[in-house]
């Protein structure tokens, strides 16, 4: 049921006036914020194209048998297509999660179950950095195939920015010559990764940003944090579901107080302090946690611009609303600070995290840089 989906009112109705008019596309690409339920209104679109007792005339029940099956994945005519770990073996026409190895199997199947209970979830497979050629092989495979009547087969390929080139030239001649009674979507927060080939074949629906509203409710609903580190993770998700729920898994009050204490260290030139915090972040050489907390310090001089710039630590315009006054401290002690650059160096800090350079030695080097513009 569309009542499933927060916000995204605009690509709803589009696409209630799609299947109102029975001219439904062959192909959609749904673009927009990671986060923000594109996977979700595709899944939900899926099952109202095979509903078979449709609600108000342009809505899924939820309740008939094909409703559930979508829902929960089991399907044969629903497909969600994601990046998958290297295959074990070479055999590309093989079934690509049959051709897991046997961890990474278990591991999807998890993931799988994840998404199917809630839609908004990200899927996350270790070394899943590519959708690979034998799973669009694999879409071709079922995509031909004949179904009964009133049966739309529907392929979701989540991220598609991830394909390589040969899977997306898979793709490509299958829009081109696109199958009766089914329907591919695409469904991307980085549009400008995907050739224009692909894009050009597609409808196109743009997903705008949450509100912290709309993903406080959608965290309410799926996990079980306390309210407030929901809230907090809801304004510091930029509009994204996907970064709420990452930085609720990261631990956000305990990063969010290093990154503080990390800046007050380095604020006081206790050098000794900063290095053992840094090297506390990039133990185990975990990037995530280190992309985590260089977010926090991102977030934390971003309320010191808008301190600057307002004059005050007014909590309302801030996104750390629940230390406004130890802002306006640290404000009031740097009246001076190069506020610019210091943003400019932390999103360098965070390029540097996908190469291949040690992560306290980015964090040590990083605090050198900034306390020089701090003053």
């Amino acid at each position: 049921m569309w009542k499933n989906i927060s916000g995204q009112n605009d690509a709803i109705s589009k696409l209630r006036s799609v299947y109102k008019s029975g001219k439904v596309g062959h192909a959609y690409l749904f673009e927009g914020t990671q986060g923000t339920g594109k996977d979700a209104t595709a899944i939900e679109f899926a099952k109202l194209l095979n509903c078979t007792s449709v609600q108000n005339g342009d809505e899924a029940c939820d309740k008939c048998e094909s409703c559930l099956k979508i829902s929960s994945f089991r399907s044969e005519y629903f497909k969600l297509i994601c990046a998958l770990p290297a295959p074990k073996g070479d055999d590309s026409d093989a079934d690509p999660i049959e051709k897991l190895a046997g961890p990474d199997f278990d591991e999807y199947m998890d993931q799988m179950q994840k998404k199917s209970t809630n839609p908004y979830y990200h899927i996350n497979l270790p070394g899943a950095n590519n959708i690979r050629i034998n799973s669009i092989r694999d879409l071709v495979s079922k995509i031909y195939l004949s179904t009964p009547g009133g049966i739309v087969k529907v392929f979701v390929i989540s991220e598609a920015e991830k394909m390589r080139q040969e899977a997306s030239n898979a793709l490509l001649k299958i829009l081109e010559e696109p199958p009766k009674k089914s329907v591919i979507i695409l469904t991307t927060s980085k549009i400008n990764s995907l050739p224009q080939t692909i894009i050009g074949r597609c409808q196109r629906l743009h997903f705008e940003p949450l509100t912290e509203d709309q993903i406080t409710e959608k965290l309410t609903e799926f996990s079980g944090y306390p309210e407030k580190q929901i809230r907090l993770a809801a304004r510091l998700s930029l509009g994204s579901y996907t970064r709420a729920f990452d930085l609720l898994e990261a631990g956000i009050e305990e990063i969010r107080n290093t990154a503080l204490d990390y800046l007050v260290s380095l604020l006081k030139s206790d050098f000794a302090q900063v290095v053992m915090i840094s090297r506390a972040i990039s133990a185990k050489n975990d990037r995530d946690k280190t992309r985590h907390f260089l977010f926090f310090l991102n977030i934390w001089i971003r309320d010191l611009l808008r301190v600057k710039a307002g004059g005050n630590s007014d909590p309302a315009m801030l996104t750390n609303f629940d230390l406004a006054e130890r802002l306006g401290k640290l404000n009031a002690n740097f009246p001076n600070s190069d506020i610019f650059s210091i943003v400019m160096e932390l999103e360098e800090a965070e390029k540097m995290i996908g190469q291949n350079v040690q992560l306290t030695l980015i964090l040590v080097n990083l605090s050198l840089r900034l306390r020089s513009l701090f003053t």
